[in-house]
C-alpha cells in the first residue's frame, strides 16, 4: 500500500496527491491495483476533487480528530459548472474499484438564491459516486449541502454519517444504498420557508434501492411548509430499466417535523412505481416517532401515503432483519 500525508496548508494538496498517483502508475512505479491510502491532517481544504483511477483508495482524518475539524470544502453548482461529474466537490468515476472515506466533512457551501422551489441550476452536490462496479464505504462522515447533496450509483455502504440537505439530498440510480446508524438531517432552506424532501430515488428496476437500518430522520422545522422522508418523480413503470420507487426504512427513528404521509406525489398526482410491497416501492418496519419533546413512541402507519407498505414479520425476518440479510447479494458480501 501505498501512504500520502495530505496538508491543508498545501494549496489543492488533495488533487496533487491524486495527480502524483496518476503520475507513478503511468511511470510504473506502482501498479493500477496497488491500493492508496491518504491520510489527512486537521484543517480546511478548499477544492473540488475527482477521483477516476482503478486503485483502491483509502481517505481517512488523520486519527483522534473529529469529522468536523477535517473539510473538503467548495462552493460549486449547476449553474457554475455544468453536469453531475463537474459540479460536485468529491466526484468519483466509471474506473474506480473499491474506496474508503472515512472521519471527514465533505461541504458543498453553495447558497441558493432561485425562488423556484426545484430549481435544476441549484443542483449542488457534495460527493457523487458515478459508478457501477465498484464498492463505496463511508464511515463517520459528514456529507453537506442543499440541494442534491449525495448522488449514488451502484452499490454504496454508509455507516455512522450524517447527511444533510433539503432538496432531493440523498438520490440517484442505485442498485442498493444502505444507510446504518445514520443522521437523515432535512435543514432550513436558506431562501426561506420551502418544503424539503430527503430521498429522491430514481433505482434500477427489481434492485433494493435505498436502504436505511436504524437510522435518524431529524430537521429543522418549518413555519408552514411540509418535511418529506421522500419524493417520487412519478417515472418509474413496469418497463423502465431505472426510475423505480424503492426505500426501506427499517427500525428508523423519525422526528415528527415530517409529514406523516411521509411520500410526497404531488397530492396522487404522480405515479409511484412500484407501489410499496415486501421487496420494492416504499416500505417500513418498527418506525418510531420522536416527538418534539424529546419522547418517541410508535409510529402511526394509518396515516402514510396509500401506496407505501408496512412489512410484516414474515418480511423482516426474511429480508430485513439484519445488514447481511440485506447486503448479502451485493460485493460487499461477495
Amino acid at each position: 500500500m501505498l501512504e500520502l500525508n495530505i496538508s491543508a496548508k498545501t494549496p489543492s494538496a488533495i488533487n496533487g496527491a491524486i495527480k502524483k498517483i496518476k503520475e507513478m502508475t503511468q511511470g510504473g512505479e506502482i501498479k493500477r491495483d496497488t491500493p492508496i491510502r491518504l491520510v489527512l491532517e486537521s484543517g480546511t481544504y478548499r477544492e473540488t476533487v475527482k477521483y477516476n483511477l482503478p486503485n483502491p483508495l483509502i481517505v481517512e482524518a488523520v486519527h483522534g480528530i473529529k469529522n468536523s475539524e477535517c473539510i473538503l470544502m467548495a462552493d460549486n453548482c449547476e449553474s457554475y459548472n455544468s453536469g453531475l461529474i463537474n459540479r460536485g466537490i468529491f466526484v468519483f468515476g466509471p474506473n474506480v474499484t473499491n474506496v474508503t472515506l472515512k472521519n471527514f466533512t465533505i461541504e458543498n457551501t453553495h447558497v441558493k438564491s432561485l425562488q423556484e422551489s426545484i430549481s435544476p441550476m441549484d443542483s449542488a452536490e457534495a460527493l457523487v459516486w458515478n459508478n457501477t462496479n465498484g464498492t463505496l464505504f463511508c464511515d463517520g462522515m459528514k456529507i453537506i449541502s442543499r440541494q442534491n447533496t449525495l448522488y449514488v450509483k451502484g452499490f454504496t455502504f454508509f455507516l455512522n454519517s450524517q447527511i444533510s440537505g433539503d432538496v432531493n439530498f440523498i438520490y440517484g440510480e442505485a442498485d442498493t444504498a444502505y444507510f446504518e446508524n445514520c443522521e437523515i438531517f432535512a435543514r432550513e432552506d436558506n431562501r426561506g420557508d420551502f418544503d424539503a424532501y430527503a430521498v429522491n430515488s430514481q433505482a434500477l428496476a427489481d434492485k433494493p434501492g435505498f436502504l436505511f437500518f436504524r437510522c435518524r430522520f431529524t430537521a429543522d422545522k418549518r413555519k408552514k411548509a411540509s418535511v418529506y422522508a421522500y419524493r417520487t418523480d412519478g417515472k418509474g413503470n413496469a418497463k423502465s430499466e431505472k426510475g423505480w420507487d424503492s426505500i426501506a426504512l427499517v427500525d428508523c427513528m423519525i422526528s415528527d417535523f415530517y409529514s406523516p404521509e411521509l411520500l410526497w406525489d404531488d397530492d396522487m398526482n404522480l405515479e409511484v412505481y412500484p407501489r410499496g410491497n415486501s421487496k420494492a416501492g416504499l416500505r417500513e418496519y418498527n418506525s418510531k416517532t420522536v416527538l418534539k419533546n424529546g419522547s418517541v413512541e410508535e409510529a402511526d402507519t394509518s396515516r402514510r401515503n396509500v401506496k407505501s407498505y408496512t412489512l410484516t414479520e414474515d418480511d423482516y425476518f426474511a429480508g430485513y432483519a439484519s445488514r447481511y440479510l440485506m447486503l448479502k447479494d451485493t460485493p460487499f458480501y461477495n
